[in-house]
């Protein structure tokens, strides 16, 4: 017998919430540390953060079970508690997900590419977890923490662009906006079908920017790079406003996510250069207001064609991707010490003076590489003396580049970086570790073939999100 009223706790909501903000914030700087710094140990402080924050929420998850199967004394009926099972399967796929990471980087070389399988593997999980508790939440009086299990949906799927917010893109800046649009607009309507209050939208929104705002406060305080602010996400609140029908609602709001993407990438408060955004917005714009008329003239023949050319621009904006140029590529065995100096003028001319003490005769000077958003540069690596080399590379974009440095040694290449603003002007140091690059090999059929199951289980994964949460609400909505 199936009892229905096992809900999680809104004091139980509330800590995962915390925890979900938790691990929002420590991803966050996670990145941070791994563009300022590079690679480090496993027990760095963002590490321990994230592991610490999904702890608590695996926790949450686990005695809300615990409490469902005492009660019901059934793992079946237990699992029939409204978002329990995706709750729980959400964290088991979360927790597996991290020696599937390990296995990955052992087989196929290190992946530092956020969109790479076991990576992806981890935004789906997370967010079908999220969306589970929200689904299960006891009805608060005033709303906080149903807005605040949202805003831990909302931050879990624009997870999927945390290396565009991060200004250290791996793929054309133009997937940008179309990433944010689909996220936020499954994002919505999971939050309005499980949230029945007013403004649930506006108010996940607004508990998602404080927690952006905070991220960015402490990351600035401990003196590492912060992401840009999310000002197109703002756009998600326009399907709170009396819409006729879903696809007024859902097309007008992706048009104010566009719209305000555009702007903040126009005033230079969002990292992605206004034209990638521009080419994208432009047709996503045009067909949400296309779908808005079209709706309130009740002409079905003009929905008809703006849906299509919707399909169309996402046919065309969504075509094959190019392969990734990680910042981090992956970073083999360490070879020796290098210290390096990057000197601007602040107009993207750059100089990167490289010092090995140690090198002596051993290294042959190659080239400069500065890599950004599926964009390579290369000039020559002049060597000045022994164990000393310097370059100057043109960078013509603005934002973040990572600018390598490359030597032959005993036949094989090794390389560091640094990551360089093209528009910063003056002079900056850092010791590196010069590495033998790891995971340079084009894929193989094996790799492929893996790359490809694990995203077929996030996709399996989340599709069985957006089930579920249809079948909790037709639920409420006509309770046996």
């Amino acid at each position: 017998m199936n009892a229905p009223g096992i809900t999680l706790s809104p004091v139980y909501g509330a800590l995962a919430a915390a925890g979900g903000a938790v691990s929002l914030f420590a991803t966050y700087w996670d990145d941070a540390w791994h563009t300022d710094i590079g690679r480090d140990t496993a027990l760095i402080p963002p590490h321990l953060a994230l592991y610490g924050s999904v702890a608590v929420v695996g926790l949450v998850v686990l005695g809300w079970g615990l409490v469902a199967l005492a009660r019901t004394r059934s793992i079946r009926a237990a699992l029939r508690q409204p978002g329990l099972l995706l709750a729980g399967l959400g964290g088991a796929v979360t927790l597996a997900a991290a020696p599937l990471d390990a296995f990955w980087h052992d087989a196929f070389g290190r992946d530092a590419v956020l969109w790479s399988p076991p990576h992806m593997l981890v935004v789906f999980a997370s967010t079908t977890m999220a969306i589970g508790l929200l689904a299960g939440l006891r009805p608060t009086r005033h709303g906080i923490v149903e807005a605040a299990l949202s805003a831990v949906v909302l931050g879990s799927a624009l997870m999927t662009v945390l290396e565009y917010d991060t200004d250290v893109p791996q793929f054309s800046q133009t997937l940008y906006l179309p990433v944010v649009v689909v996220s936020g607009l499954l994002t919505v309507a999971i939050i309005r079908a499980l949230v029945a209050r007013p403004y649930a939208v506006a108010r996940g929104v607004a508990f998602y920017l404080v927690v952006r705002l905070i991220v960015i406060a402490v990351l600035i305080l401990l003196g590492r790079s912060s992401p840009d602010l999310p000002v197109a996400v703002l756009g998600l609140a326009v399907a709170d406003l009396p819409w006729r029908g879903h696809a007024a609602r859902y097309g007008a709001t992706g048009a104010a996510v566009a719209a305000l993407a555009w702007i903040a990438s126009a005033l230079g408060v969002a990292s992605q250069p206004a034209a990638a955004v521009g080419v994208v917005a432009a047709p996503v714009i045009v067909v949400g207001v296309a779908l808005v008329l079209a709706t309130s003239w009740r002409a079905h023949a003009v929905g008809a064609t703006a849906a299509a050319l919707l399909v169309g621009a996402g046919m065309l904006m969504l075509g094959p991707v190019p392969e990734a140029n990680a910042h981090d590529p992956g970073q083999g065995q360490p070879v020796m010490s290098v210290r390096l100096t990057v000197v601007g003028d602040g107009r993207g001319n750059v100089r990167l003076d490289a010092v090995a003490p140690d090198a002596g005769s051993q290294l042959v000077a190659d080239s400069i590489v500065a890599r950004r958003g599926g964009q390579t540069l290369t000039a020559r690596l002049n060597e000045i003396g022994t164990g000393k080399f310097t370059a100057t590379i043109r960078l013509p974009e603005d934002g973040r580049w990572f600018v390598y440095v490359e030597f032959r040694r005993a036949g094989e290449t090794i390389e560091a970086w640094l990551p360089v603003d093209s528009g910063w002007q003056g002079t900056t140091s850092a010791e590196r570790e010069l590495y033998v690059p790891a995971g340079t090999q084009p894929p193989t059929a094996t790799q492929i073939a893996s790359g490809a199951a694990i995203y077929a289980v996030g996709l399996i994964l989340f599709a069985v999100a957006l089930i579920q949460t249809r079948r909790i609400v037709r639920r409420r909505h006509n309770p046996a």
